[in-house]
């Protein structure tokens, strides 16, 4: 038999646990995976007035999104799952979102290429991508950061973001190009097993 008001996960902090809005996507912040909270927020803050980090305008939000392969031992006499008895053997994290800033750096970024000639006074440039993949490609690190309701921000940090979605600038008459962008973490080193290539901090409103 339901009793009245308590049929309900609404709570009276459910309001200060909400994500709120788009956020926005910073490139190469000043951090790294072992920074403190506090130097996070730092970053982000000195990152948004400077203006100079951005990825771009987007549209439509973003996801960010984490794949686990995960894999149970198949093990004569072993019925049922047993905690301890699942093992991750790899993991992808990446953000995904749609850009409406059409700029010769999204195209640098998101495509590895670079520029091979420019005109007198850097007017024109023509850029090239290469087949082989370089490692220019890989954006240092990429933030997405997003606002709480409770006043403080969230972080969701990607190591080495490499755009690996097929790339396609979708153009149409009375709208605006847009720049379809998949963004995947990648390890420093061929034998890091030990943490995936992401990490989230929680930035309450008190942390400066």
């Amino acid at each position: 038999m339901a009793i009245n008001g308590m049929m309900t996960p609404l709570r009276k902090e459910t309001m200060q646990n909400l994500q709120l809005n788009a956020g926005i996507f910073l490139k190469n912040l000043t951090v790294s995976k072992t920074s403190t909270a506090t130097a996070v927020r730092t970053a982000v803050k000195s990152a948004i007035t400077a203006g100079t980090t951005l990825l771009g305008a987007t549209r439509g939000g973003g996801t960010f999104t984490v794949t686990r392969d995960m894999r149970i031992p198949d093990i004569d006499g072993m019925r049922y799952r047993f905690v301890g008895g699942n093992f991750v053997d790899s993991v992808d994290a990446y953000l995904s979102t749609t850009l409406v800033e059409v700029t010769k750096q999204n195209f640098i970024d998101l495509l590895g290429a670079h520029v091979v000639t420019a005109d007198s006074g850097d007017t024109a440039q023509q850029l090239k991508m290469d087949t082989v993949i370089p490692l220019s490609a890989y954006i240092e690190n990429l933030c997405w950061v997003g606002e709480l309701s409770d006043g403080g921000l969230v972080c969701i940090y990607l190591d080495n973001a490499l755009n690996t979605a097929d790339f396609s600038l979708t153009f149409a008459d009375k709208n605006e190009g847009t720049l379809a962008v998949e963004l995947h973490a990648c390890q420093d080193e061929v034998n890091d097993y030990d943490e995936a290539p992401f990490h989230v901090w929680f930035l309450s409103d008190a942390t400066t």
